[in-house]
């Protein structure tokens, strides 16, 4: 009669089940770290700086901002912003006026106008600066920083996904208030451009 040996059995278990595991968690690892560093969609927002300058064309003389923005890919493939689109909304009166992203303007660069505008790819894992130029979408007179009071800035980006076939939007949104002496300062200039930037005082 043939003895049962358990010994003998935890070892042939032992030489088969744990190799079979360490592949299986190597196989789950190589995969996953394919995943992130190959696969993974586009997952772009974008930040805003927390100053924006006022500047009116002399040529047009049509009203414009120009805004620092950051795009931040946290994706690995690589995504594209279409376009930016600007609404201004002066709160006591609910007045509004529509821009949209017509320029770049490099940082450090003494140019007011940069480079036309043009989708802007980020690479995945990456971030894309640039200061967009927004302009009036549209001829009309006047400007709507005029007055004192506090302003809403809206700004959306148009993203398209990596086959191009569905976009999305994602928005920003922040404030900056107007002192009397502000206002003062804005008409006191010869061709019509606040002196200095405004500052971003609420972020959403």
């Amino acid at each position: 009669m043939t003895k049962s040996n358990p010994l003998g059995c935890l070892e042939f278990i032992g030489t088969k089940v744990f190799p079979i595991a360490i592949s299986t968690i190597s196989l789950i690892l190589s995969t996953f770290n394919l995943y992130v560093n190959s696969l993974r969609a586009p997952n772009i927002t974008f930040t805003v700086a927390p100053y924006v300058s006022q500047v009116v064309d002399n040529a047009s003389g049509n009203e414009s901002f120009f805004i620092p923005l950051t795009a931040i890919n946290r994706g690995a493939r690589p995504g594209t912003i279409l376009s930016f689109e600007l609404t201004v909304t002066y709160l006591p009166t609910q007045k509004q006026a529509s821009y949209f992203g017509q320029y770049y303007a490099k940082p450090d660069e003494q140019r007011l106008l940069g480079d036309s505008f043009s989708p802007m790819t980020i690479q995945g894992y990456s971030t894309e600066s640039n200061i967009v130029c927004f302009y009036p979408q549209g001829s009309r007179s006047g400007n709507l920083l005029a007055e004192a009071g506090e302003y809403t800035f809206e700004v959306k980006a148009v993203t398209v996904n990596i086959n191009g076939s569905s976009t999305k939007n994602i928005t920003q949104m922040f404030r900056v208030t107007l002192t009397d002496d502000m206002v003062a300062a804005i008409n006191s200039a010869p061709d019509g451009e606040y002196p200095f930037p405004l500052r971003i005082e609420t972020g959403q």
